[in-house]
């Protein structure tokens, strides 16, 4: 079929893996989507994937993880770490970073996702050699693939640095949702004009299907289906039963766009320029994360009567979701 509408969709992917094997899947399933290549992922083409990425220096693809390090014995005591120096250190950086105090447990948790922990080991490796060498021996232990560590010891080997799982990010945002531990992975099915609406939220990290290199002219085109045909769909089949005057416009609408695309191919225009041509409504699947914070504004902002029905849907979901894991939005 050259043109097919399908629904708005929201996905819940769960919260960033802590473990790397897991993060390294996530990053690729992430990557692929966005050029439609999600049939070269095998069981182990996630590091190198990955590494790829890295090496290129398109980065924004790993924000979709979350290393978060608990720091213990820190303090002002001789020999220890002084709390206030990663803040200082960091400076503008800490914006990228989440720091919780772990009353308790004479510890700290210093969270970012891994493009977040790579620059921010460039930003401090000429300020303060040994935090850098300290923080990069840290994260080689548990994401070696990403963090190569000098053979050089680590300063403060007596400071025990441990990874915190998802279970124990959760349970921290639970009792204190101030602590923003963790990042929430959503997919988003939905149109080319809502994506637009949902980039705008700068604090969250966005992969999408990219319109620029993927050929729609073999794998059809496909359309968010608009508010006013949904009485005429059938979610089973995907496709219109009877075809109502108004789904037979939309239809012939679609089909004379798809073809004038196909024809912009066939005379030479690449998919960067064919495209130009596509509508607004035309599907795209977007992966966004980010914390318990940037998704509460999110929610706030968009469940709202002034805010576009198809991104309101959209928040609604996500609100669902949060509420499912005892996450409240009074």
């Amino acid at each position: 079929m050259d043109v097919q509408f399908v629904k708005t969709a929201v996905l819940p992917q769960g919260t960033a893996p802590a473990d790397e094997a897991d993060a390294l899947r996530t990053i690729e399933v992430c990557g692929r989507t966005a050029y439609k290549s999600e049939d070269k992922i095998t069981e182990d083409s996630a590091r190198s994937f990955v590494l790829m990425l890295k090496k290129h220096g398109h980065l924004s693809v790993l924000e979709h993880s979350n290393v978060v390090l608990k720091i213990r014995n820190a303090g002002d005591a001789p020999g220890t770490l002084p709390g206030d120096l990663l803040p200082r250190l960091l400076g503008p950086r800490m914006a990228y970073h989440r720091i919780h105090e772990m009353r308790g447990e004479g510890a700290f948790a210093l969270a970012g996702n891994l493009r977040g922990w790579i620059e921010t080991l460039d930003h401090i490796e000429n300020r303060n050699s040994d935090m850098h060498r300290f923080l990069l021996h840290a994260l080689n232990r548990f994401f070696p693939s990403i963090f190569e560590a000098h053979e050089r010891a680590a300063p403060w080997q007596h400071i025990e640095t441990s990874l915190v799982d998802t279970d124990e990010q959760l349970a921290w945002l639970r009792k204190d949702p101030s602590s923003d531990l963790p990042v929430f992975v959503f997919k988003f099915v939905c149109d080319r004009g809502i994506t637009h609406e949902v980039v705008r939220h700068r604090v969250l990290s966005f992969t999408q299907e990219s319109t620029r290199y993927v050929n729609y002219r073999n794998r059809g085109m496909t359309l968010i289906l608009p508010e006013e045909l949904y009485p005429y769909y059938d979610d089973e089949t995907a496709d219109f039963p009877t075809r109502d005057p108004l789904v037979t416009m939309w239809i012939d609408r679609a089909k004379t766009i798809f073809e004038w695309y196909r024809q912009d191919l066939g005379r030479g225009a690449r998919p960067e320029i064919a495209r130009d041509i596509l509508p607004n409504l035309l599907k795209s699947e977007i992966f966004v994360s980010g914390r318990w914070s940037g998704w509460k504004h999110f929610v706030l902002l968009r469940d709202s009567s002034h805010a576009h029905p198809r991104i309101r849907g959209i928040a609604r979901e996500v609100r669902k979701h949060f509420e499912s894991i005892g996450m409240k939005f009074d």
